[in-house]
């Protein structure tokens, strides 16, 4: 395989051929990955107001499956799969007698001390929120409910949100919300959700609310959780634009400063590490698996170009050609301002690409057609005429 002359430098600056680029991506995204740690999440509330169709309506992977939790006290469950940076700590139980329900609280009370005992080496455990969910058609939020709400929320330290479910009747759930607004519980949201779409004879609803509720839970959380639960949900593309587009503008950032001495061509070859983190942070904001066959289709569909030619000089000679101003530039340099423009317009291409496989417009399968690579290299030429606009 041809290679492209190296800079000299060692790590991901050896990253001089097509197999290199890949195998650097692959090993970035599998780093980020790992560096997202985990979001832990309680979610409250009797048998019966939603709580799997909840969780299932609002991550990326079916989680809330018959057998799936693991048991960790005698009311509680948790619930976690590979590759998906959250546990959910189910409860059960709280619908009970009294005195069992005093018992279950309490169990929930130490899980969340528990956590906080372990340290600060050990905040990949520590609980980051909890939802207690309430059934909009119940029209009672009882004594012991508001008691366990004021309970959690005072002595555990934890950001509460109510959620109100099965909220077929969008005015009735809201009339229901007013009310509960007025005990002035300790929480630090409230908002009414339906999971799952729902159709009968007389009348359908769509699933809404859920983005909502994500968007106030991610507000809640501190900083080391927000990556995690950006992953894991699937309810707001709002949130993993938002969260991608700060990334570009870091990376941009950095873009700018390795051309702020203008680097001659041969030596761009520096932006691709920074342009490769930049990939594979975003990869994982998605919860994109990538394989390399994916990796090498989308190389070559963002640069119109294939193999060993991906790199080095002719990888900044074949975009540049696409930016407004620059044009061929044979044997110039790249300036500051021509190394954030190019990284600005292929992060905006990828965040683009990544929306359209999250939400299923693009299979994977379809990064081969030709069609497609066409008009992914359109968006990229769309992205690198605005210039960071």
């Amino acid at each position: 395989m041809e290679r492209i002359g190296n800079t000299g430098n060692t790590g991901m600056n050896d990253c001089t051929n097509i197999l290199d680029f890949i195998n650097k991506v692959m090993e970035e995204c599998k780093k980020e990955m790992k560096n997202l740690g985990h979001v832990n999440l309680i979610i409250a509330g009797k048998t019966g107001v939603g709580k799997s169709t909840l969780i299932n309506g609002v991550f990326r992977e079916k989680l809330a499956e018959t057998g799936m939790g693991e048991p960790v006290t005698r009311y509680c469950q948790r619930i976690e799969k590979s590759g998906v940076p959250i546990r959910i700590y189910d409860t059960v139980g709280l619908e009970l007698d009294k005195e069992r329900q005093e018992k279950a609280i309490e169990d929930i009370r130490n899980l969340i001390q528990e956590k906080i005992d372990l340290g600060p080496d050990h905040a990949d455990e520590f609980i980051h929120c909890l939802w207690y969910c309430i059934q909009a058609d119940s029209d009672r939020f009882e004594e012991t409910e508001r008691n366990f709400i004021k309970t959690i929320a005072s002595e555990c330290d934890i950001p509460v949100i109510l959620v109100i479910t099965k909220a077929y009747l969008k005015k009735h759930a809201r009339e229901f919300m007013e009310d509960i607004m007025k005990y002035n519980l300790p929480v630090k949201g409230i908002c009414c959700v339906l999971a799952q779409a729902y159709e009968d004879e007389d009348f359908a609803v769509k699933e809404y609310g859920l983005g909502e509720l994500v968007e106030k839970t991610v507000d809640v959380m501190p900083e080391s959780a927000r990556r995690a639960f950006t992953n894991s949900q699937k309810a707001s593309l709002k949130l993993k634009y938002d969260e991608s587009i700060k990334i570009i503008k870091q990376t941009v950032s950095l873009a700018f400063g390795a051309g702020y001495n203008p680097l001659p061509m041969s030596d761009a070859i520096v932006l691709i590490p920074i342009q490769i983190s930049m990939f594979a942070r975003i990869t994982s904001v998605y919860g994109i698996n990538m394989t390399k066959a994916m990796i090498s289709s989308i190389a070559s569909s963002l640069l119109g170009i294939a193999g060993a030619t991906f790199l080095g000089r002719t990888i900044v000679a074949n975009i540049l050609k696409l930016i407004p101003g620059i044009g061929t530039i044979g044997g110039g340099t790249i300036s500051g301002a021509t190394a954030a423009a190019l990284t600005w317009g292929l992060g905006r291409t990828y965040i683009k690409l990544m929306e359209k496989l999250f939400m299923g417009d693009i299979k994977i399968e379809d990064l081969e057609n030709e069609s497609v690579k066409e008009e992914i290299r359109n968006l990229l030429k769309e992205n690198l005429a605005k210039k960071g606009e």
